[in-house]
């Protein structure tokens, strides 16, 4: 029986720690745009969803649902009049993405070790491989020139597609 429920806490550990790299890689990315709003606009005032399905967290910038799997990142106000400010917002995600997927990969491939007394051998190579391959796969779905697939954003453009639309729009 003991041996049973370490194997049902090691699985609800290991899918604790896998919804919470999920959340932080899609927070991480949507909050890139956010800097890129503020950046190109000055505003402040903005929201971030997490996620679709059951909502755990709202409050007025963020709001976090258990499904943990897409993001959305919205403006307060229509101050995205211009080119060059809705080309900074959207590409705010994509580079917050490929940055976190770059320091996870120095971390991870930089040669330091990271044997633990507490943690089995591999597990926190394992967390850090899946930490890098989830942001990765974001960064590249994020740049990519086509619909989003799944969630709540499914038929919505991604990022990439975004950009390109905005690079191509004459004008401005």
């Amino acid at each position: 029986m003991p041996r049973i429920l370490a194997v049902i806490i090691e699985w609800l550990v290991l899918l604790c720690v896998l919804w919470g790299i999920f959340f932080l890689s899609t927070l991480w990315h949507e909050c890139g745009h956010a800097v890129g709003y503020m950046l190109a606009t000055g505003d402040r005032h903005w929201h971030i969803r997490v996620g679709w399905g059951k909502r755990l967290i709202h409050t007025k910038p963020l709001t976090v649902n258990l499904l943990v799997f897409d993001g959305f990142f919205t403006p307060a106000e229509k101050k995205i009049d211009t080119k060059a400010k809705r080309i900074a917002t959207l590409a705010g995600g994509p580079v917050f993405s490929l940055l976190l997927t770059a320091g996870l990969s120095a971390m991870r491939f930089g040669g330091q070790s990271f044997a633990s007394d507490f943690f089995a051998d591999g597990t926190v190579e394992f967390f850090l491989n899946t930490a890098i391959a989830v942001n990765l796969f974001v960064f590249v779905l994020s740049v990519a020139p086509v619909r989003y697939f799944h969630g709540e954003i499914k038929g919505l453009e991604t990022d990439g597609l975004q950009i390109l639309r905005a690079v191509r729009k004459r004008g401005d």
